[in-house]
């Protein structure tokens, strides 16, 4: 075996006990681990502390901690986890380099050798034989990540903006090739709320990919620092609130963008639902938690402890449904 690291998030870190004097207050319910490289990803996206040409700590992915483990410890720790913590599905975030896809190959042959949980993998684009290569050994779900809406804003944070290898007509079709291999509504993508896409143009992109059965998982900007967008602020969260309802009702509700009206600046301003409607999409504990492959749950990703939350890790409690519902409920009809 030639793979002998891995990173782990923190709080998966946590869960498998190989951190021990560390404490959470709300599990993953989903192991979080990172492909392991002692230097920089080849890639350059602006949000990103593992970009190439920032100055920022290898440890972190968007503002959490990736320590270094040994992967064989790391396996015994998985396969003897105790029943309580054990997770519902391993994602792996696989960074840009050579023979990137050569270690991701490794790693999950080896993790199905001790574990029948559902794997994940957040890749950048790749071709049709290894799309393939990773389905036959296992993987349930891909990730391609789009992170913006529009070309404009993709090719300004992650394409040719940043002299980034990708683009935004080959990582979309690269992303609809993928349903090709994977079907059954098991290809996902990432949009980023807050580089400067209106919610109109993420919600046009939402509903196109919707055709193809792609889920699309939303999250609010995290100013990190060190990077190239570090001084940009997170976007206002009852505007994200209602990006959460839209996304919710297009999504889970086969609702159309006929049901969302817009302003002339691309901002929701009304849904066409009435105020029982929404009490019930807050109730179902769906709509404002973490969106993504089932169940991944990220706790801290894009928010801190102590909050606000942008996406809930966990059932929301009755004060914060209370709140959600007065942040949107002149929005709907009586």
């Amino acid at each position: 075996m030639d793979i002998d690291k891995i990173r782990i998030s923190s709080g998966s870190a946590i869960a498998l006990e190989l951190l021990t004097n560390r404490k959470i207050d709300t599990f993953p319910t989903t192991c979080y681990l990172m492909t392991y490289y002692s230097g920089k990803c080849t890639s350059n996206c602006s949000f990103c502390p593992q970009a190439r040409t920032t100055q920022g700590s290898l440890d972190k992915l968007s503002r959490v901690n990736w320590p270094i483990f040994q992967f064989n410890e790391f396996l015994i720790k998985l396969k003897y986890m105790r029943p309580s913590r054990k997770f519902k599905r391993i994602c792996i975030q696989t960074l840009n380099y050579p023979n990137n896809f050569k270690d991701i190959i490794e790693i999950i042959t080896e993790i199905k050798k001790e574990t029948s949980i559902p794997i994940s993998t957040a890749i950048p684009p790749m071709n049709k034989n290894q799309l393939k290569e990773l389905k036959i050994i296992g993987v349930e779900r891909v990730g391609i990540a789009l992170d913006a809406a529009t070309e404009e804003i993709f090719e300004k944070i992650k394409g040719k903006g940043v002299k980034n290898q990708y683009s935004w007509k080959e990582q979309y079709q690269n992303l609809i090739e993928a349903t090709k291999i994977f079907s059954n509504s098991s290809v996902s993508t990432h949009i980023i709320y807050g580089l400067g896409d209106t919610q109109e143009q993420i919600l046009n992109l939402m509903y196109e990919l919707k055709k193809y059965e792609i889920l699309t998982a939303l999250f609010a900007f995290m100013p990190i620092k060190d990077t190239k967008l570090e001084t940009l602020k997170q976007p206002n969260i009852h505007n994200f609130r209602k990006l959460q309802l839209a996304r919710d009702l297009i999504a889970n509700k086969d609702r159309s963008l006929e049901d969302i009206t817009f302003n002339s600046k691309g901002e929701i301003i009304s849904f066409n639902i009435n105020k029982q409607e929404l009490m019930n999409i807050i109730d179902e504990n769906i709509a404002f938690r973490t969106s993504g492959c089932f169940n991944c749950n990220r706790p801290y990703y894009t928010s801190t402890p102590s909050g606000p939350f942008y996406n809930y890790p966990r059932l929301l409690d009755d004060q914060e449904k209370k709140e959600i519902f007065n942040q949107l409920k002149n929005l709907v009809k009586f």
